[in-house]
């Protein structure tokens, strides 16, 4: 009688042990591996908004189209990242290419809404019928990616190019090759919820930014990259004034943060926190770096 209960009892510990050891393998997640988006190699050109987006003429880099209703909209502020939006049909840019082979760029844009929608990106090759502009790009916009940054690369091809340098003494070496963009809903009517921060080659770097901000009890932050290169030990500080001193509330640090990337911070009891810092330290090289704080 005892052996048979002590058998019982063995079968119920083995069963409790097999059943933590599924659970410890379920709850285990490996590591992260670092991933970087590919650099372009055949532009160097770079359109910041807010920073070198002004547009001079037809053959220099820089935006055009700037129009209340059509074209680029006026500079907004996603937590200090400038953006603009685009709208058909007026909005467009020029970028210039070192060669007439197979190339790429990036563009990086904050997605306002959950409404669906494409971002469509043609070029000017003076050859396509019936206004000479080539679609290259028709992304849909996904509804889960709503209030975040993300980036788009743009392919284009070698047979695509068409120099849009002039003859004058202001002519510069390279392709001047011009783009129009826009984002439409599924009727094909422009939205202006898609929001441009930069266009074309960022460099190896990491770009971190707010994507959300959600303040209360429990402070809520979406941390994204959209740079090239991952970032790696993001330190997040949470920040609170109280009699005129800068108090650090609470820290937390993102081990790894891969292009394309968002990652959710929660910090609990941070009903006085006013302002939050990434990378407080200016540890990290990025593309944009006024961009790292926010506050109340």
């Amino acid at each position: 009688m005892k052996s048979s209960k002590l058998l019982k009892l063995l079968a119920i510990t083995l069963f409790l042990m097999v059943i933590a050891g599924c659970s410890a393998k379920q709850n285990t997640q490996p590591p992260e591996t670092p991933t970087s988006l590919e650099t372009p190699t055949n532009t160097t050109s770079l359109i910041l908004i807010g920073k070198n987006d002004a547009w001079q003429s037809g053959t220099k880099d820089g935006l055009y189209g700037y129009d209340i209703n059509n074209g680029w909209g006026d500079i907004e502020y996603i937590f200090l990242t400038d953006v603009r939006y685009c709208k058909p049909w007026g909005a467009g840019f020029v970028l210039t290419f070192d060669q007439n082979i197979d190339s790429f760029f990036y563009i990086a844009i904050y997605n306002a809404d959950d409404t669906p929608k494409t971002l469509y990106i043609n070029t000017y090759d003076n050859i396509t019928p019936p206004y000479n502009w080539k679609n290259i790009l028709q992304e849909e916009i996904k509804a889960d990616t709503a209030k975040k940054f993300q980036v788009i690369k743009v392919n284009i091809s070698k047979d695509d190019f068409f120099d849009n340098e002039d003859s004058n003494e202001n002519s510069r070496e390279g392709i001047q090759q011009k783009f129009s963009i826009y984002a439409a809903d599924i009727n094909g009517n422009g939205v202006d919820t898609v929001k441009v921060a930069y266009i074309g080659n960022p460099g190896e770097k990491p770009e971190l930014l707010f994507s959300k901000v959600e303040w209360g009890p429990n402070l809520v932050v979406d941390i994204s990259n959209i740079g090239l290169k991952p970032a790696e030990n993001v330190t997040v500080n949470i920040h609170s004034y109280e009699n005129g001193q800068d108090q650090i509330l609470a820290t937390q640090t993102i081990s790894l943060l891969n292009p394309n990337t968002t990652k959710e911070l929660i910090f609990e009891n941070a009903s006085n926190a006013t302002e939050i810092r990434i990378d407080p330290d200016n540890t990290i090289e990025e593309i944009i770096e006024e961009n790292n704080k926010t506050g109340t």
